[in-house]
C-alpha cells in the first residue's frame, strides 16, 4: 500500500519538516511506499540535503515542488511568505500529477504518533476533504459567510480528495473566493477551504489533529474560551489526548517545543525525534512573543482557568 503526503515549508521550518517526517516514517512502516511532496519556498540546499537524507534512510521518496512555479496562480499581491506557503495547499490538484487521486496534507509543526492507515483508507469519495473540527466560534464562520451549523475544520491535517477537486474545478473556486475578499480571507487558506468546501466536509475524530488546547484545557474550558456552542465529547477528547495519531503543536499558551520554556506536555516527543535528525543538537529558539502574550500565557498556565479567564476579560477587553 502506498501513501502520499504533502508538507509546505520555507527554510525556517525545514527542521520541523524533518522531525515530522521521522515520526511519520517511524510509525508507518507497514506502508510499502511513502511518497513525500514538499512545496518549498527557498529551502536551502543544505536543508534539502538533510530532508533527502532522512527519506533515503527509510527508503522513502521525496519530491520538492518550487512554490515560485505556481504562486502566481493566486492572482493576488501577497507579499507575506507565510501566507504564500499556507495558500499553496489550495493548488495540490494541479501541482501533483493526475495519478494521485488523494493525499494527506500535514502541517510542519507536528508529530505523527501512530499509523495513518485507518485514515488513509477512509472513503471520502463523496467529500472534498476530511479534517478535524477547529476551536472557532460563530464569529469566524460569519467572517467567511458560511452557515453557523456548517463544519469548520483546522487545515493543519487534511485528507484531500484530489480527484473530486479536479473534476469540479475547485482551484478556480478557491481563487474566486480569495478575490471576493480582496486577498484578505480570515484565517487565510483555512478560511478559504472552509468557505468553499463547507457543504462536503467529512469531520474526523479529534485524534487525527490533536491540537494544543486539547492538552491544556478540559472540554468545558475549550467551549467557554472559544465561545463554542458544541464540540467533541469528553470521551473523544480524552482519546485524542491519550492516543493521538497526529499531534499538532499549535501555539496556544504553552508555546511550541522548539521554543525555550515550552510547557506542552508532549514537548519531549519533539526532542526525541529531533535527536534522530541531522538537526540533532540544535539549540531551542528564544521566546519572541510580545509582553502581553507572555502575561496571558503566565496567567493561564499558573492560575485556575476561571480566575485567569476573568482577569483577561477585565484587562484585555
Amino acid at each position: 500500500m502506498s501513501l502520499s503526503v504533502v508538507y509546505s515549508s520555507d527554510n525556517n521550518y525545514a527542521q520541523h519538516v524533518g522531525v515530522s517526517m521521522i515520526s511519520l516514517f517511524q510509525n508507518n512502516k507497514a506502508f510499502t511506499n511513502i511518497n513525500v511532496y514538499i512545496i518549498e519556498n527557498n529551502i536551502s540546499p543544505d536543508n534539502k540535503n538533510n530532508l533527502e537524507f532522512i527519506c533515503k534512510k527509510y527508503n522513502r521518496t521525496i519530491n520538492f515542488i518550487d512554490i515560485n512555479g505556481f504562486s502566481d496562480r493566486l492572482k493576488l499581491n501577497m507579499k507575506n511568505p507565510i501566507s504564500i506557503n499556507a495558500y499553496a495547499r489550495l493548488f495540490l490538484s494541479s501541482v501533483l500529477e493526475k495519478g494521485i487521486d488523494k493525499v494527506i496534507y500535514l502541517d510542519c509543526d507536528s508529530i505523527i504518533n501512530d499509523s495513518l492507515s485507518e485514515l488513509w483508507n477512509k472513503d471520502i469519495s463523496n467529500y472534498y476533504v476530511a479534517g478535524v473540527c477547529d476551536t472557532v466560534g460563530n464569529n469566524t464562520k460569519l467572517r467567511i459567510n458560511i452557515d453557523l451549523n456548517s463544519a469548520y475544520i483546522n487545515s493543519g491535517m487534511l485528507l484531500i480528495n484530489l480527484e473530486k477537486w479536479r473534476k469540479e474545478n475547485i482551484e478556480e473556486r478557491f481563487i474566486e473566493f480569495i478575490d471576493a475578499y480582496n486577498g484578505q480571507v480570515f484565517h487565510h487558506d483555512q478560511g478559504t477551504i472552509n468557505g468553499v468546501l463547507n457543504e462536503k466536509i467529512l469531520l474526523l475524530h479529534p485524534k487525527y489533529n490533536s491540537m494544543t488546547p486539547f492538552f491544556t484545557m478540559n472540554r468545558d474550558e475549550i467551549m467557554q474560551y472559544y465561545m463554542l456552542k458544541d464540540y467533541y465529547s469528553e470521551e473523544e477528547l480524552r482519546e485524542a489526548i491519550n492516543n493521538p495519531v497526529f499531534i499538532h503543536f499549535t501555539p496556544a499558551f504553552v508555546n511550541r517545543p522548539w521554543i525555550k520554556g515550552c510547557k506542552h506536555p508532549l514537548a519531549s516527543l519533539y526532542k526525541e525525534y529531533l535527536d534522530m535528525t541531522p538537526w540533532n543538537g540544535t539549540d531551542s529558539y528564544e521566546d519572541e512573543r510580545s509582553r502581553g502574550e507572555k502575561i496571558v500565557a503566565f496567567l493561564y498556565n499558573n492560575l485556575p482557568f476561571r480566575i485567569a479567564n476573568n482577569i483577561c476579560k477585565l484587562v484585555f477587553k
